[in-house]
């Protein structure tokens, strides 16, 4: 079995928990009320800018092979990505600078943390285990839930969901896990379990934080 399989079998308990968190069974049913679809939008700009971040970091300290390959995920985050990010802006009636203007949410802020931390401090393998889960998770989810898409009344949540479902959207995924595979050795296993199944945790932790629109205790 392939160590990304593996990765993904250690962490089943929380993606069954995923895939049906009440966020992304409403969102992909199109029964999400607006107002937190909106809430995630505008959080997930800071994680966006926190996960280019730590893929250079990443990049920065890894052997030239996989340096590229990170520094190409972070280039298509900050153009590709982005674009399509400003375009479901504006379909929102927002901009970017209603973004940049949103604070990041106590969930939000930890799980970039956790990211940039082990950027900076895990090995190479540990940051590519702390960054598979939320991009293959989206895909599985988008699967998971395809045929609940196809029946969805709301314009805005049809586009969001089928960027998951793309050709170009499942080669990113691939690309990140052939990385896992054939970089990261099983030695690694526990270290690699750990920081995969915590990524698993703040995916699951993020659709919640949108769903309650947390905010700061004080």
């Amino acid at each position: 079995m392939a160590l990304s399989d593996r990765l993904r079998r250690e962490a089943d308990t929380v993606w069954k928990a995923l895939v049906n968190h009440p966020f992304v069974v409403e969102l992909y049913k199109g029964t999400l009320p607006r107002e937190k679809f909106v809430f995630y939008v505008l959080q997930d700009y800071n994680y966006l800018i926190g996960m280019m971040r730590a893929l250079s970091i990443a990049a920065a300290r890894s052997r030239y092979e996989v340096a590229r390959e990170l520094l190409e995920l972070a280039y298509l985050e900050a153009t590709t990505e982005m674009k399509n990010y400003e375009k479901l802006l504006r379909k929102l009636g927002l901009s970017i600078s209603d973004a940049i203007r949103t604070e990041p949410s106590p969930t939000n802020v930890a799980y970039v943390n956790f990211l940039l931390v082990t950027a900076l401090m895990g090995s190479p393998c540990e940051s590519l285990a702390s960054f598979l889960p939320c991009f293959w998770s989206y895909e599985e989810i988008a699967e998971h839930h395809r045929e609940e898409l196809e029946k969805n009344p709301s314009e805005i949540y049809r586009s969001w969901g089928s960027v998951y479902l793309s050709d170009e959207y499942r080669e990113i995924v691939r690309r990140l896990r052939r990385l896992v595979d054939e970089e990261c050795s099983s030695e690694d296993f526990d270290r690699l379990r750990r920081v995969f199944i915590m990524g698993s945790r703040y995916e699951y932790m993020f659709w919640d934080m949108a769903y309650r629109r947390e905010t700061w205790p004080v």
